[in-house]
């Protein structure tokens, strides 16, 4: 270690590796070469494609082997439909790596980076523990004694919930309403704390595991697994990015392991939790038998509640194919802007007097016309797309989504920059959610969030190609795995 080193770090060595010195000025006829960035693989450059057609395309495969399947009265329509969208999403992605595949450049950040990273993360660990605290207070949660109750509970919580909507709390809090603006430090805690964890001090990683974990603490006690899948699937993002962003080297291949492992784990615990959650439902109220429908032989090995669980969370990722089904079949009625992200409607009626009856969405009509219930049941995220958008125009966006999730990866594998890392992650909750609902709609934070990353990366990408090549060579950090 040099003197430099040692003024810089102390006895001890930095958790981010070395300050490297500024190389020295160059002579005056000499080029400096930038750092030389590897060629990424084929499994690099295709990876989060094909395991989002694996999610996209099995869960459509597995409806139709469910009972919910012999009630679908236009299968053709259905088919058609899910494939040519799922085609589009597959040849955005792949027409934006046609451009340039992704790159995995010197394991390098600059120290300006670093810097920013480090205040995210401190920021957005603050906005989680001050949302979900208040939240923890809104929704009832008198001390840890009571949280642990609720998380024994799932079901009470969960009722819980809906009686404090009910009264006009939650999320229309006029203090919720202050830290909406805000609503990208809910974006940015995880996956920065998972790929820039090396880069981070002792207290900075202490104090996103607490703030995570207060986040969790809030969606356990209103029984609820928004929150928790949400985590776990930016977690399994930031991992994605870190594992591919780094060359292949020895050292790196047991932390690739771990890390493998941390995600795996964090599924199974999800999905554990959910068996349980749907099983306390069931054994609270009863769970629906209309998209619900338990296996006789696995429910005389671990009884009905928690057959009826397992059946819920198979059920889960499927039965909005049959929701889908039924809106193809209702004529379309532009909502004005209003359908696709049910938050920026309620916040549009609660703010300007508009009245949402006037401009119902695809689910809505779709209830009223064929009875599937809009609110209880999904119906996959293209309805709510093709409120605004038709469902050609739906089949379309998804085409766009495609091509901005290979930018977003390309572009954080390459450099491990902050947003395309982050609209990465957000990309993934949305594929996830696909038959499901348009999830990034669903809660204000979320939309504002999304918003503010797609508005930084236009602006980025506005004036990337107008910066001038700066007067010296930028001091570097080596980054995680480097």
């Amino acid at each position: 270690m040099t003197a430099v080193d040692r003024i810089s770090h102390g006895r001890h060595r930095s958790p981010v590796g070395d300050l490297q010195m500024p190389p020295a000025a160059p002579r005056p006829g000499h080029r400096v070469h930038p750092p030389v960035a590897a060629p990424a693989g084929r499994t690099t450059t295709w990876l989060p494609l094909a395991l989002a057609l694996a999610w996209m395309l099995g869960t459509f495969g597995a409806f139709w082997l469910t009972r919910l399947a012999r009630d679908v009265g236009n299968p053709d329509q259905l088919s058609v439909f899910v494939l040519v969208a799922t085609a589009l999403f597959a040849g955005g992605y792949v027409a934006q790596m046609s451009r340039r595949p992704p790159a995995v450049a010197a394991a390098t950040h600059s120290v300006a980076r670093i810097r920013l990273v480090r205040q995210l993360v401190l920021a957005s660990a603050v906005y989680y523990v001050v949302v979900n605290l208040t939240r923890l207070t809104q929704f009832g949660a008198t001390g840890p004694g009571s949280v642990w109750a609720n998380i024994q509970a799932p079901a009470t919580g969960y009722v819980n919930k809906f009686d404090v909507y009910q009264q006009g709390f939650g999320s229309t809090s006029p203090w919720m309403t202050l830290l909406f603006p805000l609503g990208v430090l809910s974006v940015t805690l995880v996956p920065l704390l998972v790929v820039h964890w090396r880069s981070l001090s002792g207290w900075l990683r202490l104090a996103g595991v607490v703030a995570t974990a207060t986040h969790i603490a809030f969606y356990l006690f209103i029984g609820t697994m928004k929150g928790l899948g949400d985590v776990v699937i930016m977690l399994a993002a930031g991992m994605l990015v870190a594992w591919a962003s780094v060359r292949h080297r020895p050292r790196v291949h047991s932390r690739r392991r771990r890390a493998l492992l941390l995600v795996v784990g964090a599924f199974v615990l999800l999905a554990t939790y959910m068996i349980h959650n749907h099983a306390t439902r069931a054994a609270e109220f009863g769970t629906t038998g209309d998209v619900v429908h338990v296996n006789p032989s696995v429910e005389r090995v671990v009884g009905k509640p928690m057959a009826e669980g397992i059946a819920a969370i198979i059920g889960y990722p499927t039965h909005g194919y049959l929701g889908l089904s039924h809106n193809l079949q209702v004529p379309f009625e532009w909502s004005r802007g209003l359908g696709s992200a049910p938050s920026a409607a309620i916040f549009a009626e609660q703010t300007l007097d508009v009245d949402l009856t006037e401009h119902p969405t695809y689910p809505d009509r779709t209830e009223h016309e064929k009875g599937w219930p809009a609110r209880m049941y999904w119906a996959t995220i293209y309805p709510w797309l093709a409120s605004d958008l038709t469902f050609p125009g739906a089949a379309l966006f998804m085409g766009l989504v495609g091509w901005l999730f290979a930018g977003s990866w390309r572009a954080a594998v390459s450099s491990r920059r902050v947003v395309p890392t982050l609209i990465f992650a957000q990309l993934c909750i949305l594929i996830i959610y696909v038959p499901a609902n348009n999830q990034l709609g669903m809660a204000p934070e979320s939309i504002v969030g999304m918003a503010t990353l797609l508005a930084l990366h236009v602006m980025q990408s506005l004036f990337s190609e107008r910066r001038q090549p700066a007067a010296g060579p930028t001091p570097v950090v080596r980054a995680a795995g480097g």
